[in-house]
Parts: structure tokens; C-alpha cells; sequence
């Protein structure tokens, strides 16, 4: 996509790589977080959409105290709190913390990359990812703290099977009805409806340093569309 700036006859291409950057991974990473920030893109414009990561527990504070929505704004504050976080290592990224649809498309019209979090109750970080690139008719990379989606929960099955690609039909199967806030399946059901009406072209990789530096290698598991 590219944008016009009103006034100039400036053309600026817009994002091309979305990461849906998974709170498991953000917790994992927290004492090399710069390790993180440094793989990202140098070339490309791109958009990370951080989760809740170990701030989770604040939503399990306040779970069995109040409804969904409510739950959902303390796990979309967290969010928010990585993301300022992250933000402060990546170099030329938006100073601003985008908290709507129309703020992420304005600050992606002045060329900077962008460190996000939550938007919506109800919407999980995969399924803003999804809507981010769907808006931009971006890649989406969904980075997790596991190599790829098994054909069943590899921790509790080690005969669970890896699958290099499987269609968005059939993880529509998988993950249907599983949605709580703060904590999804592998991927959830809104992001993976997202993907499939848009025919995102999206992979879910282990969210490393290495992986995102080569983002465009064959690893992980595919979601095909069509």
C-alpha cells in the first residue's frame, strides 16, 4: 500500500510485516529484550503487536472478580506496557503508543515502524495482528514460544505431529470455542476467521532472535487459505 501525504507529493510504502509478538515470548526474553528489538527489520516497515506476557497474572487478579471486558482492559494495559517497553529499544519507531485502528494507519503514514499493543476487549493479540495486517495487506508472522502447531498439545502428547502448513479451515476445528481473555489456544478463533477472509499470508515461528532475522525461511507452520 502506498500513502499520499496530503500537501506533498510524497508517496510512502506502507507495512509490509506484521508480528504478533506472544506475551510467552516477551517473558522469556525479558533480561535480552535489546536481542529481540535488534532482529527486527532495518529495511522494511513493520508493525509489532506486543502481548501480556508475565503481566498476565493482573488479569488473573481480577478474573473471577469482574466481567470479560473489564478483564480485558487490564490484559490490554499490559499489553500496552510491553509494547512502551519494547518501543524504547527500536530505533525510529513511533514515540506514540497507537490505541486505535485509525491511530495505527496514521502513525504507519509517516513511514516509522510501530510498537503496539491490545486495541479491543474481547481481541487477543493474534486477532489484532491479524487485523493490522489485514489493513495493510501485510505478512504476519505469529512468533510463539513453540516451533510450530502440532496436530495436538505436544506437551502433553510427545507423539503429537508437527505440521509444516495446515489449512485455516482446519484450525478453525481446532481452536473453535477455546477463546478466554489472556488466554488463547495456539492461535484463536477471531484471528484465524481474520486470516482466512482476507487470505493473509501468515506463519506461526518460534519467536526468536535468529527466526526473526531470517523471517522469510521455511520454519514454523504455514496457514494456508486457500
Amino acid at each position: 500500500m502506498l500513502y499520499i501525504s496530503e500537501g506533498l507529493d510524497v508517496q510512502i510504502e506502507m507495512v509490509k510485516k506484521v508480528f504478533a509478538l506472544g506475551g510467552s515470548v516477551i517473558k522469556q526474553h525479558l533480561s535480552n529484550l535489546g536481542e529481540l528489538a535488534d532482529a527486527l527489520p532495518d529495511e522494511e516497515q513493520f508493525v509489532v503487536i506486543c502481548g501480556a506476557g508475565h503481566l498476565k497474572k493482573h488479569q488473573d487478579a481480577v478474573r473471577d472478580h469482574v466481567n470479560n471486558s473489564k478483564t480485558d482492559m487490564v490484559g490490554i494495559a499490559a499489553t500496552r506496557l510491553n509494547a512502551k517497553t519494547l518501543r524504547t529499544l527500536v530505533d525510529g519507531s513511533s514515540p506514540k503508543i497507537p490505541e486505535t485502528v485509525e491511530e495505527v494507519e496514521e502513525k504507519a503514514s509517516t513511514g516509522q515502524d510501530i510498537i503496539m499493543g491490545g486495541l479491543n476487549p474481547g481481541f487477543s493479540t493474534d486477532a489484532v495482528s491479524a487485523v493490522v495486517a489485514e489493513l495493510f495487506d501485510a505478512d504476519l508472522f505469529i512468533l510463539t514460544d513453540v516451533d510450530g502447531i502440532y496436530s495436538e498439545d505436544p506437551s502433553e502428547n510427545s507423539e503429537a505431529e508437527k505440521k509444516d502448513q495446515i489449512s485455516a479451515d482446519e484450525l478453525l476445528e481446532m481452536v473453535s470455542g477455546h477463546n478466554v481473555p489472556g488466554n488463547y489456544d495456539v492461535v484463536d478463533e477471531t484471528a484465524v476467521s481474520i486470516i482466512k477472509r482476507s487470505n493473509i499470508d501468515t506463519r506461526l515461528i518460534e519467536g526468536t532472535p535468529e527466526n526473526i532475522r531470517e523471517v522469510e525461511a521455511d520454519r514454523g507452520t504455514k496457514i494456508v487459505t486457500e
